[in-house]
């Protein structure tokens, strides 16, 4: 008999720079190397039942990362944390797992948004009050519109203010600031932090290359009776 687990998995250090399709075929051989079997699918070219979140983007550290795996094993969830750990690189770790009931909807399909901290290095100091006032003044506007290409290559206007449900200062002090945020990560609305950074660095009058910006995803939400809550 299968069982389906689902995990919550830390990605940081160098493993930031691996990309989704490379971090799948990381899992895939920790697991063969832990001695779990996966399921597969059926047909011609069968592949591991293992379903993520929102993919994460290239060079973003995350705390919050979730996949749902089927695998083929009567173990139990701390074996399985325990065999997989142990073959995982540094970097990559399993946070803790729970099994779920076939048929529960799929991550991607219930996963709404992200929280992140955005962490800028200052060539100059900023106060308090004016990091602060501009954040209201930004948060107050009911349109900012961004510029970019559709999937037919044309070039249309879109309005991101939906897509932030919070946003705010975490620290500050003389060589940096970090900034936390709650957007639309989800199939439903997506905003790309490449997106949301240029906007950011624009709003505090900041010159700055945004990659230059360390961002951390801290965790995704599903949302259930109107209140943010993880998917595990």
């Amino acid at each position: 008999m299968s069982k389906i687990i689902r995990v919550k998995f830390k990605k940081e250090g160098d493993m930031i720079y691996i990309s989704h399709l490379d971090l799948q075929k990381l899992l895939q051989r920790a697991f063969r190397r832990a001695d779990v079997e996966l399921s597969y699918s059926q047909g011609y070219n069968p592949h591991p039942k293992m379903s993520y979140g929102n993919a994460l983007a290239l060079g973003t550290e995350s705390y919050g990362e979730y996949v749902d795996i089927e695998i083929e094993e009567e173990i139990s969830v701390e074996e399985f944390l325990t065999r997989l750990n142990k073959e995982l690189p540094e970097g990559i770790e399993f946070i803790k797992a729970e099994e779920i009931e076939p048929g529960t909807p799929s991550l991607a399909s219930i996963i709404e948004y992200g929280e992140y901290l955005f962490n800028i290095e200052l060539e100059n100091p900023l106060s308090k009050e004016f990091v602060k006032s501009r954040i209201a003044d930004f948060m107050n506007k009911e349109e900012i519109m961004i510029t970019k290409k559709n999937k037919k290559g044309k070039i249309v206007e879109s309005n991101i203010r939906p897509m932030i449900k919070f946003f705010d200062i975490l620290s500050l002090d003389e060589n940096n600031l970090t900034l936390i945020g709650t957007i639309a990560t989800g199939s439903k609305a997506n905003l790309n932090t490449n997106i949301f950074i240029p906007k950011i660095l624009e709003m505090l009058d900041i010159d700055m290359d945004p990659l230059d910006v360390d961002i951390l995803r801290r965790d995704l939400y599903i949302v259930q009776d109107g209140e943010l809550v993880s998917p595990m």
